[in-house]
């Protein structure tokens, strides 16, 4: 995997949750977060990925001038409690709009405008290492709404490059 770090942006960090408080939740949620995903709240209520000391935000999949694709963006954590609440709040969303049940979507980082990045665990509650989607609720029907970034938390870690890695891969 590629060498990061979770760090935060903001001048003053959030502080890091304790463990048993990352345990309480997943276990509120009936899930197991991905390794890394633990790691982050470790580090900070609000941490970011940063690699060589820039934070990371923009998934890309390659070179623009090669077929590469910029296929999401992950700024930070949602604060760790919050998230069984927005876990509901999509999961009533969804079934309001499209009359559809999601349990297996878990958002933990926001895109802004009511968009989420979300663990996927496709039924599996179990699964190490969860599929990523972003969730879009300006999206007209449900597969404009929610859509694959990436086949796993450390597959979208792999992905983030920083806004100059991002000009470099012919983006913006």
């Amino acid at each position: 995997m590629t060498d990061y770090e979770w760090n935060s942006f903001y001048s003053t960090a959030a502080p890091g949750e304790a463990p048993e408080d990352i345990a309480a939740v997943e276990a509120q949620l009936g899930v197991s977060f991905p390794e890394a995903l633990r790691k982050g709240y470790l580090a900070s209520g609000h941490a970011s990925i940063f690699k060589g000391g820039k934070d990371c935000s923009y998934a890309v999949t390659g070179p623009a001038n090669q077929g590469g694709r910029e296929v999401g963006f992950f700024q930070n954590l949602e604060p760790l409690e919050g998230i069984p609440r927005e876990a509901s709040d999509l999961r009533e969303w969804v079934d309001d709009v499209y009359e559809r049940d999601i349990p297996d979507v878990i958002p933990f980082a926001g895109l802004g405008g009511g968009g989420w990045v979300c663990l996927n665990y496709q039924n599996d509650p179990t699964r190490a290492n969860p599929e990523i989607w972003e969730f879009d609720q300006n999206g007209i029907s449900f597969a404009d709404s929610f859509r694959k970034v990436a086949d796993s938390f450390d597959h979208l870690i792999e992905m983030l490059v920083d806004r100059e890695t991002l000009k470099k891969l012919g983006f913006r």
